[in-house]
This record gives C-alpha cells, structure tokens and sequence, in this order.
C-alpha cells in the first residue's frame, strides 16, 4: 500500500508514495497490471531492487530520489530513445535548481552529470500489456543525500554541491514541473528542439571521447546526435553512428 498520495501535481499526473519496495519500475508493472493510467508517479524512500542501465544494480539508501513515471508517448515506439533525452534534460535542469547550473551538463544517452561527476539515473522500460502498444515506464534516480561508492563512473549527489540541504520532496516537487515541461514540449513540437537542448548542455561535443560496447571499445571525436538521437562519432574521417554504449571522456578514469 502507498505511504501516501500527493495532490501537488501538474495537471494530468497523479502520485503514489512507498516506504520500502522493490523497485519503483517494478511497482509501474503492478500499478498497470490494477489499471493505472498515464500521468502516474511513483516514488519510494527506499528500493530494495533498484535497477540501473543494462541491468546493474542500483544503490537505493534512503535521502535520494527513486520514482518513475507511467507514460502514454502518443508515438510510435520507435521514438522510444528519444524519450531518454526529454528526461535527461529535465532532470539535468532539475538538478541545475539545487547547484550551479554552469556545472550540470548531460551525457549521452541519458546521464547527467555535476562538475563531470555522475548525479543520476534513467531508465525507460516498455509495458506490454494489452492495448497498451505506447505507455512508457520512465525510472528516475537522483542521488541527493549520498552516493555509491566504487561504481563505473564518478559520483557525486546534491548536497554535496549545494550551498543548503536539500531533501527528496523539494527535489520531485522540481522534477515533476520539468518532465510535465519537456514531455508536453516533445509531443507537441517533436524531437528537433528537444536534440538542440540536450547538445546544448552536452559534456564532450566536439572532443575526443571513448565508447565502450559490449565486444569493442571505440576511440573518435563526439560532433553531433542523428535526427534519432544516435551519436555520431567520427574516427579519422569515418562516420560511425552508436546506438547504445557507454561513454568516458578524455579526463575521466573510471572504474572497471
């Protein structure tokens, strides 16, 4: 059962709060399976089973944000990557309302970063239920209070870069306004202003990046995004377009 549900919602978005679950993704699949509409967020204070990227685990102590959000695209699920940049830019201008903006960039596909450290994660998850061929379920964690340790890339979380503590209910209050901005932005006016947005505050545009997949690891200059939402890496002159990925800049040593 929710802990509670909160009223303070832009229109057309409801929200349900737990103590203790799983996975807030997890708890979409439930809420769709009762008949939950689009519009429905999900948060938790504590994920038992929270789930990152390509599968890894999730570090879920209470003091961050865990939510997601059960969404009709109105699209066809093609443009279902697109979806990962409409929520990277709001979660990097949510961010950018609690630290210094200048130092919030996003990292592709779907990362945001402060001061090239990374604060958050995303992850889009499809819902196959009957009639149900657009809904979207959109995980969103922003650390806030703490941040793992020893992960893949740099972390970092809010309070360690803001001026005053800040909480997981000021942070979603902020979170819920953007995705609500961007999500009505997208569907009305497509994928173009959403792509110049998110180079706009992209880490790494025009310099030399790696890109590691699963049986390669790939060395070139990161100088745009596809009409898709693909990363155009030239190495030497040839144009490679990555769909999937990660990402490490020059500066950066991560942890393998």
């Amino acid at each position: 059962m929710p802990e509670k549900e909160n009223s303070e919602m832009p229109d057309g978005f409801d929200h349900q709060a737990f103590l203790s679950i799983d996975s807030t993704n997890k708890e979409a699949v439930r809420q769709l399976e009762k008949g939950a509409k689009s519009g429905l967020w999900l948060t938790a204070t504590e994920q038992l089973l929270g789930r990152g990227r390509g599968g890894r685990e999730w570090i879920s102590k209470p003091g961050n944000l865990f939510s997601s959000l059960i969404f009709d695209t109105k699209k066809s699920l093609c443009h279902s990557a697109q979806l990962s940049f409409v929520t990277s830019l709001a979660v990097c201008e949510t961010v950018g309302a609690f630290v210094e903006a200048e130092n919030v960039k996003c990292k592709w596909p779907n990362d945001v970063l402060v001061n090239g450290n990374k604060i958050s994660g995303i992850l889009l998850e499809t819902y196959s239920g009957q009639n149900t061929e657009n809904l979207m379920i959109i995980g969103i964690g922003i650390n806030i209070e703490n941040h793992p340790e020893k992960p893949l890339y740099p972390t970092t979380h809010i309070n360690e870069n803001s001026r005053i503590n800040i909480n997981a209910e000021e942070v979603f209050h902020v979170l819920v306004e953007k995705m609500a901005y961007w999500l009505n932005n997208w569907q009305k006016n497509g994928f173009s202003i959403i792509r110049q947005e998110w180079l706009n505050k992209a880490k790494g545009k025009g310099e030399n990046i790696i890109v590691r997949l699963p049986n390669e690891e790939l060395n070139g200059r990161f100088v745009d995004l596809d009409a898709n939402g693909a990363l155009m890496l030239d190495m030497n002159g040839e144009m490679r377009l990555i769909h999937s990925g990660d990402v490490f800049f020059a500066d950066q040593r991560e942890e393998k």
